[in-house]
């Protein structure tokens, strides 16, 4: 459980590690880079495909028709290019649990709900890494 005793570095960290433990549940074997400077933060072995993974945390509540907006550009205000990132998967402390999201090379920012109908629906705590 993350508290609020945690600061933002410290919640981030223990997003990456709740992934990672996701990932081998679904029986993929995930990889953390050496360096803190890697552009990805989790490489994820599906067995057919390595796919390099940004890890966000939210811990914002809904504002609006229940969604939660997360900003997703890099700390250079750039766009993760699709060289460098794969996937986004993106903890919600509200929604206690992930959106895994397939990276465009042109996210800035994601609106997250859950909720039947919603757009990103099929993509909460799906680890299976399709669109």
């Amino acid at each position: 459980m993350i508290t609020s005793l945690m600061d933002t570095n410290s919640k981030g960290a223990y997003a990456e590690y709740m992934f990672a433990c996701e990932c081998l549940r679904h029986g993929f074997y995930p990889s953390f880079p050496i360096l803190d400077s890697s552009v990805y933060d989790v490489l994820v072995d599906t067995g057919s495909n390595i796919i390099k993974v940004q890890v966000k945390y939210t811990a914002k509540v809904p504002s609006d028709r229940n969604s939660v907006q997360v900003p997703i550009m890099n700390g250079n205000k750039v766009n993760y290019t699709l060289e460098f990132v794969d996937y986004f998967a993106i903890y919600s402390e509200y929604f206690s649990g992930f959106f895994i999201i397939k990276n465009t090379g042109s996210i800035q920012a994601l609106r997250l709900n859950s909720k039947k109908g919603s757009k990103y629906e099929l993509q909460f705590n799906n680890f299976s890494f399709n669109e």
